[in-house]
């Protein structure tokens, strides 16, 4: 799947309106550890993955890192606590892989909404969708048991343990790396 599949997902475009609206994207190829946007910085780009993976982190008060999110290949992300109140964002998103990511400014959005309805509900769904899947992950983390939490992973990103380090899915699930460890091996 490439980003114009996914945006015809959410809106049923014409192939002019396709090509127009692929030129506010902009492709750009990153390296593993480079970052989307930092935290402390006000993140202006909503970005979508169609290659690699990226993490989303924040830091608590005592210096530990907790993973927040994953982003796999095909999915949109941006710092939703910053992006559309343009604040300073909580988070950081690193890329865990090289990876291939289109981007699209906060401006050029804006201007793609004002053209006509079809771009304003590509905006409205992808944003929903990411709001969605924030609001999945603190449900999940208040509700579900270590080995729920483990099994819904496994389940929407089978290969995730293979792309990524043990200690930063531990801190996604909200557990230990022992935990995690003990709940793999009953599997």
């Amino acid at each position: 799947m490439n980003i114009s599949s996914r945006i015809n997902k959410f809106s049923k475009l014409t192939a002019q309106r396709e090509e127009e609206l692929m030129t506010f994207f902009h492709r750009e190829e990153y390296r593993k550890g480079d970052f989307l946007f930092r935290q402390g910085e006000i993140c202006k780009k909503l970005f979508f993955v169609e290659k690699g993976l990226a993490r989303g982190y924040y830091y608590l008060k005592n210096g530990k890192d907790i993973t927040a999110w994953f982003t796999p290949e095909n999915s949109f992300i941006t710092a939703i606590d910053s992006f559309l109140p343009m604040k300073e964002t909580t988070n950081n998103c690193e890329l865990v892989e090289d990876s291939v990511v289109y981007w699209i400014s906060y401006d050029e959005l804006e201007e793609l909404l004002n053209k006509d309805h079809m771009m304003a509900k590509f905006a409205f769904y992808t944003l929903y969708e990411i709001t969605q899947e924030l609001a999945q992950f603190t449900n999940n983390l208040k509700f579900q048991t270590a080995r729920e939490k483990y099994e819904v992973l496994m389940e929407n990103n089978p290969g995730i343990f293979q792309r990524v380090p043990l200690v930063q899915i531990a801190s996604y699930l909200g557990i230990t790396p022992e935990t995690l460890s003990r709940i793999r091996t009953e599997k």
